[in-house]
């Protein structure tokens, strides 16, 4: 499972009211309007997968969850600002922009059962130099980050955690930067297509082709030649 690290706190003003809702009546709201059922466990099933979580050290996250529905091509993001929320996504997917000169260029997904924040804004309280936009209607589980940090030092399962989670940030950005110099955009597209298939199903052409840096017709011909089984 991937992580994903890029929260912002700017479209999470009504946070405290809906921190002061149990989540059991959040989700019950949020299934009203939702086509697909939403169900928080997910985050507590994969938390235990770190280190198990008795019910008194999982109260101490739940009680400060916040379930916040994110509207298909809504900025959530803004770069500028400085990240003070982690979120677990229930439902959707998201993607990561940097705007260079005035040149949009996606660099990173983040589908259901997988973290967004930027864990390097909250370490540094540096603004974010990002954008996060939902690529679909999108629903979230969020916690303040200050408060996720302390509640890390309140017990052994919980320090695990928050060590396995430090962790795997440092070896997924080093996979990345490494990436980022030595792989071809086919290369790129190939482990694309073997970690999260799904994601040419949900990702609109265009965006695909930006994240690979390559052309829309360029993506097309080359899935047409691995299609096909055509050789590199």
């Amino acid at each position: 499972m991937r992580y994903r690290f890029n929260w912002e706190d700017t479209l999470f003003n009504d946070t405290a009211g809906l921190q002061a809702i149990p989540v059991r009546e959040q989700l019950f709201y949020l299934n009203l309007q939702m086509s697909k059922p939403i169900d928080h466990t997910p985050l507590r099933s994969y938390l235990n997968t770190l280190a198990p979580l008795d019910d008194q050290e999982w109260h101490g996250l739940s009680e400060m969850l916040a379930i916040k529905p994110i509207d298909k091509k809504q900025l959530f993001l803004a770069a500028g600002k400085r990240c003070k929320t982690v979120g677990f996504i229930l439902q959707g997917c998201f993607r990561w922009v940097k705007n260079h000169h005035g040149e949009e260029r996606t660099f990173d997904f983040a589908i259901e059962n997988e973290f967004v924040t930027n864990y390097y804004s909250i370490i540094t309280q540096k603004v974010s130099e990002i954008d996060i936009i939902a690529v679909e209607n999108s629903v979230v589980a969020c916690v303040d980050a200050d408060k996720l940090l302390k509640l890390f030092d309140s017990s052994m399962s919980w320090q695990k955690i928050g060590r396995h989670l430090a962790e795997y940030v440092a070896c997924y950005s080093m996979e990345r930067l490494v990436a980022s110099y030595y792989e071809t955009p086919r290369e790129r597209y190939e482990k694309l297509m073997e970690t999260t298939p799904e994601l040419f199903l949900r990702i609109p052409q265009h965006i695909l082709a930006n994240y690979l840096g390559m052309t829309k017709e360029t993506l097309s011909r080359l899935r047409n030649v691995i299609s096909g089984g055509g050789g590199r």
